[in-house]
């Protein structure tokens, strides 16, 4: 197969899409299949990682011109492609598509019009709230484009049931939704094995919280910092990740009189995220919204005692009690309450310890490309039986089935 891959990010970018692409493009490159990249990021040209052609096209530029380029690009990059895999950001490459006519596969990890309407102060509510909401015209605007490019895909998948039932929502048809969890590849990671070995290589000599997240309204970062004087000493909060709440939230740690037991790390490289939870007393990830978090897997993978919030993909990862603690949101007694029972419980942390180990082998990288390798050659073949009985290619339901 020939495929293009079209996506708001990539490697060496953080988080879990970027990590997700570079590792399935690499996959598919080792297995004889061709792949290029066209992606927006901070910067132009190639990285020395890259394991296929990619093309950088600068977020510094305004979004109309960055909207265009990514058009053009796919008009003239994929045309002659097999396959045309989005990874959200799905507008202009659907457009383009109008024009090439390409099959289309789309993978969706969260509701880029609710994250959009909460970043510019549109929209204060849940996620789950604002898909039945009367948000304003600029919202309403922005739900209108995300629902025409996602059913123009022919195949949606999505890393968890709850989103399943966001997209269906959203008018696609629930048998062109195919449910693929996310996975983790245990050789793409360190792993000390033990708390002390973690901490000695991090140089850090204290015990901690942690929680590892892009810093933005829902991610609940201000339930933590409001954690920290609760917490017995010498026990810190540490904070992992960049976003556009760093400076505010630095602030409200100041503000709290918390600013000594808060360390905000910042960004750090992949390989260093499982060290850094092997290091943690407790991963917490209190968060509003989650499709199918990336970092929940990891902390699992690194035998680390976790506590999640109950909200959207995190219940299909942690089963509460098993192997991890499931707290409902809002709700901050009930959190600080968990915490404070988890720290005061050394048996109980190690055996959350083996059971998270054991359940991050549920998640299996094999599994995941190849259950997103039969989509892509359903994809292809639908759309070619389409094309033959002369149907309007790309819009057509087709006969997946949900996992």
């Amino acid at each position: 197969m020939d495929i293009t891959i079209a996506t708001g990010t990539f490697h060496p970018e953080i988080g879990g899409p970027p990590r997700y692409l570079h590792r399935l493009a690499g996959d598919l490159i080792r297995e004889g299949h061709g792949v290029r990249v066209l992606t927006f990021a901070e910067f132009e040209g190639p990285h020395e990682d890259d394991p296929c052609p990619v093309l950088r096209i600068s977020r510094a530029s305004r979004i109309p011109v960055r909207l265009a380029r990514m058009a053009v690009a796919v008009l003239s990059r994929a045309r002659s492609s097999d396959l045309l895999y989005i990874n959200d950001h799905g507008l202009a490459p659907a457009l383009a598509n109008v024009l090439l006519g390409l099959p289309v596969a789309m993978k969706i990890v969260g509701d880029f019009a609710w994250e959009f309407s909460v970043r510019h102060g549109l929209y204060a509510g849940g996620i789950d709230e604002f898909q039945s909401s009367r948000p304003d015209a600029r919202s309403r605007l922005v739900q209108g484009l995300q629902r025409f490019y996602a059913r123009r895909s022919r195949r949606v998948i999505v890393p968890s049931r709850y989103l399943a039932g966001l997209v269906e929502g959203w008018g696609v048809g629930p048998r062109r939704i195919v449910v693929i969890p996310n996975a983790i590849r245990a050789e793409d990671y360190v792993i000390p094995p033990t708390c002390e070995a973690a901490r000695a290589r991090l140089g850090i000599d204290f015990p901690f919280l942690l929680t590892v997240a892009r810093l933005t309204p829902w991610k609940g970062i201000d339930h933590l910092l409001d954690l920290v004087p609760s917490l017995p000493a010498p026990m810190r909060l540490v904070v992992v990740g960049e976003g556009p709440e760093r400076e505010r939230l630095e602030a409200r740690a100041a503000s709290l009189g918390v600013s000594e037991r808060v360390l905000f790390v910042g960004r750090v490289p992949p390989s260093e995220v499982t060290v850094w939870m092997r290091a943690a007393e407790v991963f917490v990830l209190f968060t509003g919204y989650e499709g199918m978090s990336h970092v929940l897997l990891e902390a699992l993978a690194a035998g680390t005692p976790v506590v999640a919030s109950d909200k959207g993909g995190n219940p299909e990862v942690i089963r509460d009690g098993v192997d991890g603690i499931l707290v409902p949101y809002p709700d901050p007694t009930h959190l600080r309450r968990e915490v404070a029972a988890l720290l005061a419980d050394l048996p109980r942390r190690e055996r959350l310890r083996k059971a998270a180990a054991r359940r991050a082998a549920d998640f299996s990288w094999p599994v995941l490309y190849e259950r997103t390798l039969a989509v892509f050659r359903d994809t292809i073949g639908e759309h070619a039986r389409s094309s033959r009985r002369g149907r309007p290619r790309g819009t057509q339901p087709v006969g997946s089935v949900r996992a």
